[in-house]
C-alpha cells in the first residue's frame, strides 16, 4: 500500500473520530478503514449466498466474492497492527451479513450492530459511492451506540467537511495481505 495514500486515510480516520468526539461521543475512539474489492460472482448470486448464510446463521462466504484490506486506521488504544489483527474477532456476523448491501449501494450506507461490545466495531458505514469498482467502508466503535442518531439526521450535510480529503481510488491500492 502506498504509505502516503495509507497516511491520508489514518489521518481522515482521526478527523471521523474528532469529529465525533466534538459532538459530545467520547467514547467514540477507534476508526478502522477498510476497501471492499469485487472478485466474483453477480449481485444476485451474492445476494443469494449472503441470504442463505444469514438464515443458516453463518458467515458469508465473503472471500469467494470480495477481497476486504486494511487502508488506514486511527485508535486511541491500539496501533494499526493490532486492530488488523484483530479485525476477524473484531467484526460482528451482523456486519458481515449486510457487507454485500454496502458494496452494491450507492452512499451513504450505515449497518450498525447494536449488540456489539468490547473492542468490536458496532458500526460499518459506506460514505461515499465506489470507485475503481472499490468501496471503501469505515468501521467505528459506539459503546453509547447513539451516534447513529447524530448520523441519521445529518446525512449529506457536513460530511465533505468531516472527510476532508478523503477522495479514495481503489486503484491507488497496492495488494495488500488480504484481511479475509
Amino acid at each position: 500500500m502506498n504509505g502516503t495514500s495509507m497516511q491520508a486515510v489514518s489521518a481522515a480516520a482521526e478527523r471521523i473520530v474528532r469529529h465525533f468526539q466534538a459532538q459530545g461521543f467520547s467514547g467514540i475512539t477507534e476508526a478502522f478503514v477498510i476497501q471492499i474489492r469485487h472478485v466474483s460472482g453477480s449481485r444476485a448470486e451474492i445476494d443469494a449466498a449472503f441470504e442463505a448464510a444469514r438464515e443458516a446463521g453463518r458467515i458469508p462466504p465473503i472471500r469467494k466474492y470480495f477481497a476486504i484490506r486494511p487502508f488506514g486506521h486511527f485508535a486511541e488504544f491500539r496501533s494499526f497492527d493490532a486492530a488488523k489483527s484483530a479485525f476477524k474477532s473484531d467484526i460482528t456476523l451482523p456486519l458481515l451479513a449486510d457487507l454485500h448491501t454496502l458494496f452494491f449501494e450507492p452512499a451513504p450506507v450505515t449497518i450498525d450492530d447494536p449488540l456489539a461490545d468490547g473492542s468490536r466495531y458496532d458500526v460499518m458505514m459506506k460514505l461515499r459511492d465506489n470507485a475503481d469498482a472499490c468501496a471503501v467502508a469505515v468501521l467505528m466503535n459506539d459503546p453509547d451506540a447513539s451516534f447513529l442518531d447524530y448520523i441519521g439526521s445529518h446525512l449529506g450535510t457536513d460530511w465533505a467537511k468531516i472527510m476532508g480529503g478523503f477522495e479514495i481510488a481503489g486503484t491507488a491500492l497496492a495488494d495488500e495481505l488480504d484481511v479475509f
